[in-house]
């Protein structure tokens, strides 16, 4: 299906798994790429204003109106804990 390595990527994980190595990918690289569009998501949402974000806490610094589109409800069972 598609252009995506399906089998590359299945071994690699695999590999990782095994020698407790980076995968190619990453979810910390997934993570860094998408919050971006989340970024630019938001600043629509609350009225295209400047926003402040802060990489280290990962928040919008001054601005609850923002803060509150980084995480929502979920009802169990799919529930993310405050700690992973």
């Amino acid at each position: 299906f598609g252009r995506f390595p399906e089998n590359e990527h299945k071994a690699n994980f695999i590999d990782c798994i095994r020698s407790r190595e980076r995968p190619a990918a990453d979810i910390e690289e997934g993570h860094k790429s998408a919050i971006l569009f989340h970024m630019g998501n938001i600043s629509y949402r609350i009225g295209c204003r400047k926003l402040i974000f802060d990489p280290n806490a990962e928040r919008f610094i001054n601005d609850d109106d923002a803060n509150r589109y980084l995480k929502r409800t979920y009802r169990e069972p799919f529930v993310i804990p405050e700690e992973v």
